[in-house]
């Protein structure tokens, strides 16, 4: 029918067409035209510039998400660095021998970001050459600006990932072979002068839902003001952004959105706006399809959302942000960050090599009489749960149903381990800040007890089952078959769902962050820690602490690692810890507070970012030693806070890898020029 269709417009077309021609001359019809199509009649109203420029959230939008069937999506976010890591051991991020020029992982980002390059130079060229008229005096800059900031975050990826790029500031029409790339140090300014022109001309207020505005171009431009060692600058900058004078942007510290009115999560936990209610709220969603989710700015009454990765808009809800793979793979956030599969039957290791028993028959069956639903296994035959059905959940069963897909993103040890030098929450209590308790870490937002389908929390349950096998002792129908150990990594509510859109599992309302202004004060906190003002950098990061109810830190504590970790803790799963990791690594801009802390800075010895994944990377004791021998992990024993002796394999990184091979093809394309190749690859 479409095939028949197109033949009938086509024909259609050149009825008119002959119409036409008969009414011309002879001259006129053997006049020569050109019919090619190319940018040269576009882009020539104000709606048309507006429509280049979404081409560019387009675009993001599939960097952020499209790509998490792999790990090419969470490349942003730092996937195999020092917060989490993928669970194959034998992947580009867990065993960085793999990573090579001819890698896919680095074609995927470097390709991509160059067609955002080429969408924002495009927009570009058309407001800077046409004579267009704009509605207002103002609008033709603000369009300008928000093309340009595109354009400088297209680059400060480039940058960050690559190093050295061939900076292109004008639309790719055809084939070019001799580009000449230019440092990390010259793409930096280049982005400086994107981010300065856009956070001076952009408006204050979002030209559509989910549009950069002149806080995030200010945020960007103070990010790109400390890799260039413009300390002042970049505390000029947040400090527009902290202080109003770009919006009405702020770190929300009272309940608000869809769910302001609930007083618990569903588990019971208090969510009151004093104990760090307001944190959750800025990551809980309705569950109804609405498209209103809490991370979008202003609808739901969020000012703390800078800039979000916007799949749906108004009552448009795409049901899934999802993946743009071979099919659509709703929901992969959810899934990839749930650690852990939950089912009736069989054994598994944890990162560290325990083994366990995957909750048991008694555990993981439904109540007396209950059959639950498709996940069921069928009927257990084991006498402790006799006649009861089987579960098989991806997640705890409370509320029924559980995220398509799983077990793909594993939290390096220090991030949720107590016993684990260097845990990031050691400090979520304070004896001497009493009622202190920091929320960000608190069963509310890492879930680390699960719940059994009858309800009954999995710890409770399973010293229930323990203590019955010692009273029924030498009765083999109560054994465990398991180890006495069970190591669950934690539930991040932070990228969970308590309610589905449609009561679908695949389908997820969720709108990343890729700006808070929460990262704001973090980042003028770290500029003035550069001036060496510790004072005002506490003062900073406490604003943050506050909001979470954590005890709060004091001047002699901050430092770079610090501020590290707290991104950790505030930004977990959202900053591009790639980049912030990267431009603290071989940066001689950075001077005395990364070097007092990381003093070497080459790409073959030490560098920032080497040292961090090689002390809380992830360790592979699920691995055989000959495995991680042949991968070139060295083994260590080392002391845990309890005391205990630990073992843990260091990761293979390289200094090199603080950034990306230049792809194989790249090279070998560019013929017209020499393109080396990062050291190392």
């Amino acid at each position: 029918m479409k095939l028949t269709k197109q033949i009938l417009g086509i024909v259609a077309l050149g009825a008119m067409a002959l119409t036409q021609t008969a009414c011309q001359s002879d001259s006129d019809f053997l006049k020569e035209h050109s019919y090619k199509q190319d940018d040269s009649g576009m882009f020539n109203t104000e709606n048309e510039v507006a429509m280049a420029i979404n081409s560019c959230y387009k675009e993001v939008n599939y960097l952020v998400l499209g790509q998490t069937h792999g790990y090419h999506s969470y490349m942003l976010t730092g996937v195999g660095l020092d917060t989490y890591t993928e669970n194959n051991n034998n992947d580009c991020f867990s065993n960085w021998t793999k990573l090579n020029s001819a890698n896919g992982y680095s074609r995927h980002w470097y390709n991509e970001l160059y067609y955002l390059v080429n969408y924002a130079n495009t927009a570009i060229y058309a407001i800077e050459t046409k004579d267009i008229k704009y509605t207002t005096a103002e609008k033709k800059n603000e369009l300008l600006g928000e093309a340009r900031f595109m354009r400088g975050w297209a680059f400060r990826m480039l940058a960050g990932m690559f190093g050295n790029v061939p900076y292109l500031d004008k639309p790719t029409k055809k084939i070019e072979m001799g580009y000449q790339p230019n440092t990390r140090q010259e793409v930096w300014e280049k982005c400086y002068d994107d981010f300065k022109f856009a956070a001076e001309n952009m408006s204050k207020t979002e030209r559509k839902q989910g549009c950069v505005t002149r806080a995030a171009a200010d945020h960007m431009l103070a990010e790109i003001c400390l890799a260039l060692g413009k300390f002042d600058e970049a505390i000029q900058a947040t400090s527009r952004v902290i202080g109003g004078q770009d919006g009405d942007y702020h770190l929300m510290t009272t309940r608000f959105g869809t769910e302001a009115s609930r007083a618990t999560d569903r588990y019971g936990h208090s969510l009151a706006a004093d104990k760090g209610g307001a944190y959750w709220d800025l990551f809980a969603t309705p569950g109804n399809g609405s498209g209103n989710t809490n991370q979008d700015y202003g609808v739901t009454g969020n000012k703390e959302a800078l800039w979000t990765s916007q799949f749906s808009v108004g009552n448009y809800s795409n049901g899934g942000s999802g993946d743009a793979w071979w099919r659509m793979r709703n929901n992969t956030m959810e899934g990839d960050f749930m650690s852990n599969k939950v089912r009736n039957c069989g054994t598994n290791r944890t990162d560290n090599g325990v083994k366990f028993y995957l909750f048991g028959d008694d555990a993981m069956c439904y109540p007396a009489g209950v059959q639950g639903g498709s996940s069921s296994l069928g009927v257990s035959t084991s006498a402790i749960a006799a006649g009861r059905y089987q579960a098989n959940n991806t997640r705890d069963s409370i509320g029924g149903g559980y995220a398509y897909g799983s077990n793909r993103n594993w939290p390096c040890r220090y991030v949720f381990d107590p016993q684990e030098p260097g845990y990031i929450w050691a400090k979520a209590t304070d004896p001497a800040q009493p009622g202190k308790a920091d929320f960000r870490c608190s069963e509310t937002m890492m879930q680390r007890d699960w719940y059994t389908p009858g309800g009954t929390k999995w710890s409770v349950q399973y010293k229930y089952a323990k203590d019955r096998e010692k009273a029924h002792a030498g009765n083999s129908a109560y054994v465990l078959n398991a180890s006495d150990t069970l190591d669950i990594f934690p539930r991040f509510w932070k990228f969970s769902q308590e309610k589905h859109p449609n009561g679908d599992v695949k389908e997820c309302e969720y709108e990343p962050y890729m700006i808070r202004i929460a990262e704001t004060y973090l980042l003028r906190a770290e500029a003035y820690l550069a001036k060496g003002d510790k004072q005002k950098a506490a003062d900073d990061i406490n604003v943050i602490r506050d909001r979470a109810n954590a005890p709060r830190c004091s001047a002699a504590e901050v430092d770079i690692d610090y501020i590290l970790d707290e991104r950790t803790r505030e930004l977990f799963g959202e900053e591009h810890r790639c980049i912030t990791l990267n431009r603290l690594s071989v940066n001689p801009n950075c001077g005395s507070y990364v070097t007092s802390k990381y003093p070497t800075q080459d790409e073959k010895t030490s560098n920032t970012l080497y040292e961090r994944v090689r002390k809380y990377g992830m360790s592979w004791n699920n691995a055989t030693d000959q495995v991680n021998a042949d991968f070139g992990r060295e083994k260590i024993t080392y002391t845990k806070n309890d005391g205990s002796k630990g073992i843990r394999f260091i990761p293979n990184i390289k200094p090199y890898n603080y950034q990306q091979p230049i792809p194989d093809d790249v090279i070998k394309s560019n013929s017209g020029a020499e393109y080396p190749q990062n050291y190392g690859y």
